[in-house]
């Protein structure tokens, strides 16, 4: 299984827990939830080859040349 793919398996599991404890729910209840919303279709992030690292790192090298020049 590709890395990536895992990881959103993993925090999609993570996020549904998070969700599960907001609402209080325990055992067979807590179960059903998870079972019912962790579907491949439910995942919250999607793969994608495009990287916005560099962009990231413009904006925020613009950000300090705009404080260091104040």
């Amino acid at each position: 299984m590709d890395f990536l793919e895992e990881l959103l398996i993993l925090n999609n599991i993570f996020k549904l827990n998070e969700i599960a404890d907001d609402r209080k729910l325990e055992g067979i209840e807590r179960e059903e939830f998870i079972k019912k919303y962790n579907k491949s279709n439910n995942r919250l992030f999607k793969k994608c080859k495009k990287y916005m690292i560099d962009e990231y790192k413009e904006i925020v090298e613009k950000y300090e040349r705009k404080s260091s020049a104040a």
